[in-house]
């Protein structure tokens, strides 16, 4: 493990909803490599969609509709990349790109939502911190929209639904490391459609009211 990756960890860790750490030499990745998943996002993701699908059918006793897990997974597979990124252009001198950090996860094996990350590389520094958050954005927005663009899962999922999640999750990841409150989302979660839930914080359906 180099001194810059090891600095990168120390630094944002703090600030993330997952357990971060650097690979060192000759770990494994963890069981979802970021690269495999954008390379082939729809069957990466099927055992992952099936559990979170348990998962929620136990939880709220009830199946939920095919298109939730489906975005709920998405949005997983966007935010991780987005706030890692994120954090390390806001609190840092790293530029990331998801593609080529190495970056892998595992997920909660009951719930099967995120709960660890892990790291290869710390990518660029750049001094200069509005150019480094927009190498940052830049990046993860291009390497977010072919994982979108190819993530097919089998249920009615649009297009513009899975581009306007890339966007999303970005403004999202950065409003919630400024301390800001939620965004307005031009995507949707589905949660609404689970008998007794209700649209989260910033959901389009709740500006059409």
């Amino acid at each position: 493990m180099d001194d810059s990756l090891g600095a990168l960890v120390r630094s944002i860790a703090p600030h993330l909803l997952w357990r971060l750490d650097a690979a060192i030499e000759q770990s494994p990745d963890l069981p979802l490599v970021w690269t495999e998943l954008c390379a082939s996002p729809g069957p990466a993701t099927a055992g992952w969609r099936a559990a979170f699908t348990t998962a929620t059918e136990r939880y709220y006793r009830t199946e939920p509709p095919p298109a939730m897990p489906a975005a709920f997974v998405l949005q997983w597979c966007l935010e991780v990349p987005a706030t890692v990124g994120a954090a390390a252009a806001l609190l840092g001198p790293w530029a990331l790109d998801p593609r080529t950090t190495g970056l892998s996860l595992a997920v909660e094996p009951t719930a099967a939502y995120p709960t660890a990350v892990r790291l290869r590389s710390a990518g660029e520094v750049v001094d200069d911190p509005v150019r480094r958050l927009g190498l940052a954005r830049d990046a993860y927005l291009d390497a977010g929209r072919q994982l979108a663009e190819g993530y097919h899962p089998g249920v009615n999922l649009g297009r513009h639904q899975r581009l306007s999640m890339v966007d999303d999750l970005w403004a999202m990841a950065v409003a919630r490391l400024q301390g800001r409150g939620p965004v307005e989302r031009t995507s949707c979660c589905y949660l609404y459609a689970v008998p007794g839930t209700h649209e989260c914080a910033g959901c389009p359906r709740l500006r059409r009211r």
